[in-house]
């Protein structure tokens, strides 16, 4: 089994978020690239219901983390939320 990716959404002003699944299940992988910044592991489980707002929220969370110079934001190893 392995990651392909579904689609890349542009939800919010400077920000990609990948949408990924894994081959052969229902598991899904959001990750962020934020003001050029990529990698940030946003959620990795099955669907759940209101997904994409959860995402986008925690996107948000970043961004607004970056934007006001908090630079714990890249030393935190992931910002998952938890299903």
């Amino acid at each position: 089994m392995s990651w392909k990716k579904l689609a890349v959404h542009k939800w919010l002003v400077g920000c990609k978020i990948t949408e990924s699944y894994l081959e052969g299940t229902d598991i899904r992988r959001f990750t962020a690239t934020v003001r050029g910044w990529q990698n940030f592991k946003i959620y990795e489980g099955k669907l759940i219901e209101n997904i994409d707002q959860i995402v986008i929220d925690k996107t948000r969370e970043i961004r607004e983390r970056i934007d006001n110079g908090d630079d714990s934001v890249f030393f935190e190893s992931a910002l998952p939320i938890k299903p």
